[in-house]
C-alpha cells in the first residue's frame, strides 16, 4: 500500500500599495486638558511594526475661525491643551496635519455634541467559549445600558480602561549583591495597582428603534486565566456620541477586527475615513478624526468566586548544597524571605524581584483617588 505525500509551499504576497500611508489617529471631545492627535506610517506586509511620523504640523480648526496648535511629543504623537470655553457644543472641528513632505491632509468638519449620561454599567460572572478555549473560561462580562432623552444621539462608542490590584507573595528580607544584607524597600511594595486600556472596538446604534435607548451592550470580557481579579478589578467605560459618519468608520473596523468568526465569514476591505490629502487628490490616507461629547462610569468586581491563574513564584531555597554565594553576578541583587530558626539563625529562599516588589510588573503602589 502506497502512501500520499502532500506538498504546501508557504505564499507571500508582493503587496506594495497599502504601504508608507499615512494614517492618522485623533479624536476631539469636550474634556478638558490635553488631548492627543496619532500620526503614522504604514509598514509593509507582514511587518507588525509602528512607524510614528514626527516633525508634522498639526492643528484644529473650528467653524468660528479659530485655530488650535498641537505639539509634537515624539512617537507621532502630538499634544494640544484645551480650556475652559474653547470647546462648544454645536461648533464644528477640523483636523490640519501637513506632513514632513509638505502634503496636506485634512478631515472634514465634525460637529461637537454633548455624550447622554451612561444609565449603568453591569457584570456578568459567567463561562465564555473562545477559539483558544471551547470549553469556555469563567470570569466577568461588562455591558453597558445608555439611553437619550432627547431622541438626539442614536450612534455610540465606548471606550474601556482596566486598573487592578495585585500583591507581591513574598516579603523581603535579605538581599545579595556578594555580600549578604538585611533589607527592606524604601516604601510598600506589597501592593500596587495597575492601569491599561483594553483592547477593542465597541460602537452600536439605535438609528432603526423608536426609542434611543440601549440594553446591556456587551463590552470587555475578562477572565480567571490571569490574576486580575484576584483581588479587586474596576472597569472605567468612556461612552461618545459619534455622527453616523463616524459611527459606519468605527462600526466597519469592528466588524473587521472582532466579528470575522472564520476565514471566509467576512471578507477585509478597505474602510472609508474622513481625511483626505487635499494638494493631492490621489493619495490614500487612512484614519479618521472624530468629534463628539464623552461621558464616563466606572464599575468594581472582584475577587472572583472561582481560582485565579496567577504569577508563578518559585522558592529557590538555600541550602549548604545550594549556597547563596552560587548565585553569579549577572543575577545580582538577589532578593530573599528569611524564616526565623530556633537557632537565631534563618531559613532562607530566593525568588525573582517581581516576587518581592510589586512595582517590577510596571504599575503604581501609589493607592488610586478612585480605588474602593
Amino acid at each position: 500500500m502506497g502512501s500520499l505525500y502532500c506538498c504546501v509551499e508557504p505564499f507571500t504576497p508582493q503587496i506594495k500599495k497599502y504601504s508608507e500611508l499615512l494614517v492618522v489617529d485623533g479624536a476631539l471631545t469636550d474634556e478638558l486638558g490635553n488631548q492627543v492627535v496619532t500620526v503614522s506610517r504604514t509598514s509593509n506586509y507582514g511587518d507588525a511594526e509602528f512607524l510614528p511620523e514626527n516633525g508634522c504640523t498639526v492643528t484644529v480648526l473650528d467653524d468660528d475661525g479659530n485655530i488650535y496648535p498641537y505639539t509634537g511629543k515624539g512617537d507621532g504623537k502630538y499634544e494640544a491643551e484645551f480650556r475652559e470655553g474653547e470647546l462648544k457644543y454645536g461648533r464644528a472641528y477640523m483636523l490640519r496635519v501637513i506632513s514632513n513632505s509638505g502634503d496636506v491632509y485634512e478631515s472634514d468638519y465634525q460637529a461637537l455634541k454633548p455624550a447622554p449620561k451612561i444609565d449603568s454599567v453591569t457584570a456578568q460572572y459567567e463561562t465564555k467559549a473562545t477559539a483558544e478555549n471551547p470549553r469556555g473560561q469563567k470570569g466577568y462580562q461588562f455591558l453597558v445600558n445608555t439611553s437619550d432623552p432627547t431622541n438626539n444621539t442614536h450612534y455610540y462608542r465606548w471606550s474601556v480602561e482596566e486598573t487592578w490590584e495585585y500583591h507581591a507573595p513574598y516579603e523581603v528580607m535579605f538581599m545579595w549583591d556578594g555580600a549578604l544584607h538585611f533589607f527592606s524597600f524604601p516604601d510598600d511594595r506589597s501592593t500596587c495597582w495597575k492601569t491599561l486600556d483594553v483592547p477593542g472596538i465597541f460602537t452600536a446604534t439605535t438609528r432603526d428603534m423608536s426609542e434611543d435607548i440601549l440594553t446591556n451592550v456587551k463590552l470587555s470580557f475578562v477572565s480567571t486565566e490571569s490574576d486580575r481579579l484576584k483581588w479587586r478589578y474596576s472597569l472605567l467605560v468612556r461612552e461618545y456620541s459619534l455622527s453616523a459618519e463616524a459611527y459606519e468608520f468605527w462600526n466597519g473596523l469592528e466588524k473587521q477586527t472582532q466579528k470575522t468568526g472564520s476565514l471566509y465569514e467576512t471578507q477585509p476591505y478597505m474602510i472609508q475615513g474622513n481625511i483626505t490629502c487635499v494638494s493631492n487628490p490621489n493619495q490614500v490616507v487612512l484614519g479618521f478624526f472624530s468629534v463628539s461629547g464623552v461621558s464616563m462610569k466606572r464599575i468594581f468586581v472582584g475577587p472572583a468566586p472561582d481560582p485565579v491563574v496567577e504569577m508563578i513564584c518559585n522558592l529557590d531555597d538555600i541550602t549548604p548544597r545550594n549556597p547563596i554565594e552560587s548565585y553569579p553576578a549577572s543575577s545580582f541583587p538577589v532578593y530573599l524571605q528569611g524564616t526565623p530558626l530556633p537557632n537565631g539563625q534563618y531559613q532562607m529562599a530566593a525568588s525573582e524581584r517581581r516576587c518581592f516588589d510589586c512595582l517590577a510588573r510596571g504599575g503604581t503602589n501609589v493607592r488610586p483617588d478612585f480605588w474602593q
